[in-house]
């Protein structure tokens, strides 16, 4: 009988149970398919200095994984033998006319980009080459990106290292309950008891009976592909508000994502959303055009209702939840890990966890 399951063995799951077992405790991760293999495979990784007003629980999350990747990063490195390709080459988000220029000089000057600065025309072009001639500025702010593929086979390989029992093709039906407080968890064919169960399960968390309360995930869908690299000598990660993306990886691919469809559970790519995704990045990086294609795919983001990942403690006695984190993706996972044992232990809450209570959608 471990002493956790964990249900779901993406990025936070995998992160998760390895902090547990750090603090001792044995733990058990059941991943529906395989782990590692579906949003967190299909993310672009990108890790970024927070951006808007602290007082917002998006942003505190965020400051608070962007402080904790370098230590996390090299700790997972270290612990699996497998680099991840953490990388802080920095962050550009171009303005694509005069408006979105001036918009960018507004935020530049608000204080809401920490170490964020504008650089415009000749500036720009000499630390972005790759750029188009036509954009008149962009704002400079911290941040890089993470191989997220190699990331959860790190962790994955981390985790069993350190004795973390990782199960695949192990779907979880429901928590079974003991009182007011969880018993364990049943499988299609098999129970597993345990004290505590974390529900990390993605976007397909409200799948799950017996929580209290079920988390109110939705599939939202993601369409992304990559090129090969080839000449282009990209420099940064460059971000846009509501994407795309473009991110330049150390294999020598580029990342290009992603929409944001309530598509349900179909998984197709659409000429639509292609198309979008390529005529945007090469309306950004014009020589992006000649680059070939690498890989086209989807992924299922997890989307909370008010779009607030859901961390923490559930209406039972040894439920707590780590999920819900929409388009933020990778970025956030050392802090919801954080906040998360913080909580699971009684310990000060790095930040404040009522925005993230799964208890606020109880009715």
């Amino acid at each position: 009988m471990p002493d956790a399951v964990v249900i779901g063995g993406g990025a936070v799951g995998l992160a998760t149970a390895r902090e547990l077992r750090r603090r001792r405790l044995s733990v058990t991760v059941l991943e529906r398919d395989r782990p590692g293999r579906a949003a967190s495979w299909a993310s672009a990784g990108i890790v970024s200095a927070p951006a808007g007003p602290s007082v917002e629980p998006g942003v505190q999350l965020q400051a608070l994984s962007y402080r904790l990747w370098p230590a996390f990063a090299k700790q997972v490195q270290d612990e699996s033998g497998l680099d991840p390709e953490f990388r802080l080459t920095g962050c550009l988000v171009p303005a694509l006319d005069a408006a979105q220029a001036n918009a960018l000089r507004r935020t530049s000057s608000s204080g809401h980009v920490e170490g964020g600065r504008l650089l415009e025309n000749a500036a720009l072009h000499e630390a972005e080459p790759s750029l188009s001639p036509a954009i008149p500025a962009a704002l400079w702010r911290p941040g890089g990106n993470v191989e997220n593929r190699r990331l959860c086979r790190a962790l994955e390989i981390a985790c069993r290292r350190s004795g973390v029992e990782v199960r695949s093709g192990a779907e979880v039906r429901e928590i079974i309950l003991e009182g007011n407080r969880v018993g364990g968890v049943r499988l299609v064919d098999a129970a597993i008891p345990a004290r505590h169960v974390v529900v990390a399960a993605g976007a397909w968390s409200s799948g799950i009976a017996g929580c209290r309360p079920i988390a109110p995930v939705t599939p939202q869908r993601g369409q992304i592909l990559a090129l090969e690299r080839g000449d282009v000598d990209l420099r940064h990660v460059i971000l846009t508000p509501g994407d795309p993306y473009i991110v330049p990886r150390a294999d020598g691919r580029v990342i290009v994502g992603a929409t944001r469809e309530m598509a349900g559970w179909s998984a197709s790519l659409t000429a639509g959303g292609v198309a979008w995704l390529l005529n945007t990045a090469i309306r950004i990086v014009p020589d992006l055009a000649h680059c070939a294609i690498n890989e086209l795919w989807t992924g299922f983001r997890p989307l909370s209702p008010d779009g607030v990942p859901i961390i923490g403690q559930g209406d039972l006695d040894g439920l707590f939840f780590a999920t819900g984190h929409g388009p933020s993706g990778i970025g956030p996972l050392p802090g919801t890990v954080a906040l998360l044992a913080a909580l699971m232990f009684g310990e000060a809450a790095p930040i404040s966890p009522q925005p993230f209570s799964p208890l606020r959608f109880l009715h």
